[in-house]
């Protein structure tokens, strides 16, 4: 066998264990959770709806966006949400604040269980972000909207910060989770208050 062929024979053999050798790194995928389960409020008779949940574009995706400083994102590429960020903020709000008024009749809307809703939560997100073993900060208005009479009840501009309690993206997901915990106890705070609409 002539040297060029032995050249090229070891080329080949060498490019084969390339693919043996190399890693892809994966993604780490994360979900929001409010924290510990609260003990239930006064029952309450009431049927809620959570939504729609409107994100800035910069967060509408499934990369997890935090700050580096001023006004500098980081968008990771190996750091993503599980879902659909919109549907993991309702989710975990819904929960928490059927939680607080002591019932189960709590719904993302739209729902596909239930039509008939007492109050709806509409909420618009600002800002959901920070820096990574930092300040987060969670900015947002929402209304209450009373359903059977087409006319909103209450509505408010609320900012919560937090720290996030290490530097990783798992401490920085719990904290983010936190101050939605801060929002549903609020909105269940104003809901609970509220008497149940007639018709």
């Amino acid at each position: 066998m002539s040297s060029r062929h032995l050249l090229l024979s070891a080329i080949l053999a060498l490019a084969g264990l390339l693919p043996a050798c190399t890693t892809t790194r994966q993604a780490d995928f994360y979900m929001l959770d409010a924290g510990n389960r609260v003990s239930p409020g006064t029952p309450s008779q009431l049927v809620v709806a959570i939504g729609p949940v409107d994100l800035p574009q910069y967060l509408d995706r499934p990369h997890i966006v935090s700050r580096t400083g001023g006004n500098r994102l980081r968008v990771d590429e190996f750091n993503r949400w599980a879902g659909s960020l919109e549907e993991d903020i309702t989710r975990v709000l819904t929960r928490r604040v059927g939680d607080r008024l002591g019932t189960l009749r709590v719904y993302g809307y739209p729902s596909r269980v239930v039509a008939d809703t007492d109050y709806r939560v509409a909420i618009d997100v600002r800002v959901f972000d920070g820096v990574l073993g930092g300040e987060v900060v969670l900015e947002t208005s929402w209304a209450v909207i009373d359903d059977r009479a087409g006319r909103v009840v209450q509505t408010r501009q609320v900012a919560y910060r937090g720290v996030a309690q290490g530097s990783d993206y798992d401490a920085y997901a719990a904290a983010l989770g936190a101050l939605l915990g801060q929002l549903a106890d609020e909105l269940a705070a104003v809901i609970g208050d509220l008497p149940r609409p007639s018709g």
